[in-house]
């Protein structure tokens, strides 16, 4: 689960980045006005923080913020790909994968929520 944190704080904090600093470097987003790139941005915000939260469970890495992290993540992935899930359907083809990725780190970060709470038991 350790390892899983850490890929998840490195995914993030890539991504928020990259979203943050230079949003009209990620394909879909070249060429689009101010609104789409300030959006972009405001995710961007968003994918640091909550990456940089990763960063700190994994660092300090005991039950109590673990259980936190996992239900945060957990509500935040499972938004995620609702939203992009339903980008796609308005017809952004290309956010297909982004709804995909967040499903399958939803998808691990609810098994690892599980197996948590029945080690707790």
């Amino acid at each position: 689960m350790k390892i899983f944190i850490l890929i998840t704080a490195v995914i993030e904090l890539v991504a928020g980045m990259t979203l943050f600093l230079a949003p009209e470097m990620v394909p879909d987003l070249s060429g689009e006005g101010p609104v789409s790139l300030t959006l972009a941005r405001m995710y961007g915000g968003a994918a640091i923080a909550v990456g940089y939260y990763a960063l700190m469970v994994w660092r300090n890495f005991n039950p109590g913020p673990v259980s936190g992290f996992l239900k945060t993540f957990a509500v935040f992935h499972l938004a995620v790909a609702a939203a992009a899930y339903a980008g796609y359907i308005q017809g952004v083809n290309s956010f297909i994968g982004v709804a995909f990725l967040h499903g399958i780190l939803a998808i691990v970060t609810i098994y690892y929520l599980v197996k948590s709470n029945r080690n707790a038991v």
